[in-house]
């Protein structure tokens, strides 16, 4: 998976990276004719290269020099894509210039308008990184028409996919568990994608962090496919267990005898040796009378849910693409990459997450807490 992952990457990077580095080594001979295409030709490459060091030897290298690496060969790598894009817009205005033999500005010529393009890349990449720290807190309001016991309204907060590492640190994590004891929750769920960097995790001390989020009825956690990636998940489970976390791993825990809360296995859960278990295996014993609340990472095997009588589903992972376009994708990948979706009695919230993976920035996309508003409806 992952040989065929890089692969594909490396099928549309190289030609990407040539076509860029041609045009913006005309740019620099045009400003600066003396420039050394040795020197050019080398800075170049080896910009190029961090990301394909990030994919092979990265892991192997000291911690810290591969903290940059990796930062850097990604930027690079949104970079070539964000440039290619401009890029290729001018050629193909001034090909169709040609074509209706119309004369353009001499801002679209060659020089210029490469000139142009990196101003305006590294324009976007600025406001990306800036955008990134800038978190909303996203309502909803669910009604799930099911006797609840004592419960009238249950007051939840969702935030998914920390990714919690050098880049989502832990003043990130600070913050968050803030804003979230400032909403004053009921129940905090939190399905996937939580950390990224074990060694950082335990270094920066975040699990302290975590011991003040506080939620009437507790905190639930489902993992993600990077706990399973990292190889680390039960290191993660146990860690998060010891501060009263519940870890639901194809799991259920009835609340106040009212309603369940479930999580889900991750379909990578196959990664570290596991099994993700089929639905009406996992609700078995429930009571589908009471509300069921799913924890699912991935928002996938929605007519399952469905079928299964789950009131209300949250998810992540899908980052709504995180930059532009690649919400393109997930929106053509997810029935519903981002936001509501209501079938029937089956109500689906996906959340577009609070951190980020890969560079750290997001463009067309902001970085959330979803509060939701529930009330019970006996009908």
């Amino acid at each position: 998976m992952f040989i065929l992952f890089f692969l594909l990457v490396m099928i549309m990077y190289v030609p990407m990276s040539y076509y860029v580095g041609y045009r913006l080594w005309q740019v620099l001979k045009h400003f600066f004719p003396n420039f050394s295409t040795l020197v050019y030709i080398m800075v170049f490459t080896i910009c190029c290269c961090l990301i394909i060091l990030n994919f092979t030897v990265g892991r192997w290298l000291p911690h810290t020099v591969s903290e940059v690496v990796i930062t850097a060969g990604l930027y690079w790598l949104v970079s070539i894509i964000y440039l290619f894009a401009v890029i290729l817009i001018f050629d193909f205005i001034r090909f169709l210039s040609r074509f209706l033999h119309l004369t353009l500005p001499y801002c679209t010529s060659i020089p210029y308008a490469g000139l142009i393009a990196v101003a305006f890349v590294t324009c976007l990449l600025i406001y990306g990184t800036w955008n990134a720290r800038q978190v909303q807190i996203t309502p909803y309001e669910v009604i799930i028409n099911k006797d609840a016991g004592s419960f009238e309204e249950l007051n939840v907060v969702m935030v998914s996919d920390l990714h919690l590492s050098t880049i989502v640190h832990n003043g990130r994590l600070k913050e968050m568990v803030e804003k979230i004891n400032a909403l004053n929750p009921d129940l905090v769920l939190i399905p996937g994608d939580i950390i990224e960097d074990t060694q950082v995790f335990i270094e920066q001390n975040m699990l302290d962090t975590f011991k003040e989020l506080k939620a009437r009825y507790g905190v639930f956690l489902s993992p993600g496919n990077h706990e399973y990636y990292g190889g680390s998940i039960e290191v993660i489970v146990e860690s998060l267990e010891q501060i009263g976390f519940q870890v639901l791993r194809d799991s259920y825990v009835q609340v106040a005898d009212s309603f369940y809360v479930v999580g889900r296995e991750d379909s990578a859960a196959s990664y570290s040796g596991f099994v993700r278990n089929n639905l009406p295996q996992v609700l078995d014993g429930v009571d589908k009378n009471l509300p069921i609340i799913l924890l699912d990472h991935q928002p996938v095997a929605l007519k399952e849910a469905q079928n299964e009588g789950v009131d209300l589903q949250v998810s992540g992972h899908t980052h709504k693409g995180q930059a532009f376009p690649a919400n393109l994708i997930t929106s053509r990948l997810f029935e519903k990459d981002y936001g509501y979706l209501k079938k029937g009695s089956y109500q689906l919230i996906v959340t577009c997450g609070y951190g980020t993976w890969g560079p750290p920035l997001r463009i067309g996309s902001n970085p959330e807490i979803v509060h939701i508003s529930i009330s019970f409806h006996n009908t």
